[in-house]
Parts: C-alpha cells; structure tokens; sequence
C-alpha cells in the first residue's frame, strides 16, 4: 500500500500505529483534536498568575527553569520574567557533554538580561558518553509512546534533566518548576506533583536505566532518595506557559536574536542548543524507520504554530554528517 500523509499535519501512514482516514485524508490524532480555546488559555495563565502570587517567597526560589541555552528556553525565561517581574528564578543548564559554547554563552546572556541565578549542572563527560552509547545500542527500551515523542538518546536525556529540576526544586524549597515547551510537546500547561508521584518517577527512572545497562547506584541521572523523604508539603509543579503564548519560531528567533541571543552555526533544523542532536535522530531513524521529530512537528502544525510545508521540510531535511560523524567518535559507535 503506498503511503498516505495526513492532509492536517506531518505524520504518515508508514510510522507504526499511525492510521490515516482515506475519506477525511486524516490522522487519527488530527480526527479527534480539540485545541484550547483562548477563553481556556486566559483561564490558566489566570491560574499560574494566581499560583505564583500565592507561592512566591516561601522558598529560596520561586522557579526551578529548564534552561537549554536554545531559542525555546532562552524566549520563555525572559517572557517569564517580564511578565512576573516578582519572580526568583534558577535558572539551570544540564551540559550533557554536546551542549554547545553558543548556549552556554547565550544562557548565561539571557540569565543576565533577566536577573536570575545561572546554575549549570555538569557531570564527567565520560559518564555521559556512555549513558547515551548505551541508548543508542538499546532497542524498544523505552514505552511506545515515549519513542514516538522523542529517540531514545533523547528520552533518557530528558529523563536527566526531568530527574534533577525536580531534586533542585526541593532542595531550594522552590513551589515550581518551568519547562519550555510548545503546544506540540505538552498540551498539559499545569501539573501538579506529589511526593507519591515524585517517588514513582524516580523508580520508573531507574529501572528504564537498567532496562539500558546503566545501574545508577550513586545516584547521579536519578532523584537521591535522601532527597525525597525532606519533600515539603504542597509539591512542586510543573508549569508549560509557553504552550498558552501566541507562538511562531520567527517570532521567538526575532525576540531572542533582538536581546543579544546569538543564532548557533549549527547545521540542524531541529535544535539550536545540542550538537549530539543530529547523531540521535539519525540513530533513530536507523532503528525505527522515523523521525523522532515526528510527533512534536505534527503538534504544532496540528495547533497552527507552524505552517504544515516548513514541518514537511524540517522533517525531510537532511541531517548534518559532520555532526553525526563528531558525536559517533565520542560515543565510540
């Protein structure tokens, strides 16, 4: 059968478990869509105001923030701040050991633009070469839908960086955590967690570990438990603004680009902050016949933040070979 492309957004007929309609030319995600209202996002940025006035002060920080050094993270972290001026925000970079000196020196610009706190949290490059060397060699190591969102390098990167915001937010006493992420990767703007819950993450988090071949027993991609049982009374929570904001990558390049940010000379349509990102998708395509980019595209063409012909490009873009080459030398693949 040859291969049917949703008429709505990206995704195809050839990616596993992706039904397309011959009648409506529609995916299955496409069919049963219903994207929030501006009524509903003015109502959950009402929500995160109100939270944020609530909770501000009563610990050393108000906001934990995923800070990438990429254009996301670099828009949100100054819409935050100018938006709640009142906030004390972390801001923490996770140098994975490919995190390039342009978002390292463009994080560190936004931090001081905004007046937070810049904290990177780094670890032996070794450790990290072969955490990721260890996702690159597994296979179906991860649920369906995780491997749909994001390849395998990424998933349990993203797991890392997950892992440690949450351990800073309760070491810091912080009642909020904020990641940068569209419409397309979260459609949830509010997550509330519980202690329950952070304890079942990190367990879940280990054993996908060793469902690789990395045994973590010094705690380093994972929660502490020591850390765990000081947990305060209510949890932190997790907060996605950016997914309520009016949104287009040329609008957050324009932001960014006007407050000193510098464009990376990174040949990769898909990240401005990480030189192993290339290397991921290209495993992924490998092993799974698909793009790991598939999914958040489709999201924001699906919710109109990006125009559907620039996501078909993205998606069928060539990926950078020198790129592939430097990170499968020091991942020694």
């Amino acid at each position: 059968m040859s291969k049917l492309v949703c008429k709505r957004c990206v995704l195809d007929s050839d990616i596993p478990g992706i039904e397309i309609n011959k009648e409506s030319g529609l995916c299955h995600f496409c069919e049963t869509y219903v994207p929030l209202s501006l009524q509903e996002k003015e109502e959950y940025l009402k929500r995160i105001e109100g939270l944020f006035k609530k909770y501000s002060g009563t610990g050393n920080y108000d906001v934990i923030f995923a800070l990438s050094g990429g254009k996301d993270s670099s828009y949100t972290l100054y819409k935050l701040k100018k938006d709640y001026p009142f906030l004390k925000i972390l801001a923490v970079q996770f140098d994975n050991g490919f995190t390039s000196d342009y978002a390292v020196i463009n994080a560190k610009k936004m931090c001081e633009i905004t007046g937070c706190d810049y904290f990177k949290l780094s670890m032996e490059n070794e450790v990290l070469y072969d955490l990721f060397r260890k996702a690159a060699e597994s296979y179906d190591a991860f649920p369906k839908f995780a491997k749909y969102r994001a390849s395998d390098i990424c998933n349990i990167c993203i797991s890392v960086i997950k892992q440690k915001l949450i351990e800073q937010a309760i070491i810091q006493k912080a009642p909020f955590i904020v990641f940068a992420f569209t419409a397309g990767q979260s459609p949830n703007p509010i997550i509330n967690l519980s202690a329950n819950f952070i304890q079942w993450s990190r367990n879940l988090s280990e054993k996908q570990l060793q469902k690789i071949g990395v045994e973590d027993r010094g705690e380093q991609f994972i929660i502490k438990n020591e850390v765990i049982k000081n947990i305060g009374e209510p949890a932190p929570s997790i907060l996605h603004p950016l997914c309520l904001w009016e949104y287009s990558e040329d609008k957050v390049l324009e932001t960014v680009i006007g407050l000193g940010w510098k464009p990376p000379e990174l040949n990769d349509s898909n990240s401005t902050n990480c030189t192993l990102n290339s290397f991921a998708c290209y495993n992924h395509l490998e092993k799974y016949g698909f793009h790991p980019y598939a999914f958040d595209i489709a999201g924001l063409v699906r919710s109109g933040e990006m125009p559907r012909g620039e996501g078909l490009e993205k998606l069928h873009q060539e990926l950078s070979e020198p790129l592939i080459e430097e990170a499968a030398e020091k991942l020694k693949i």
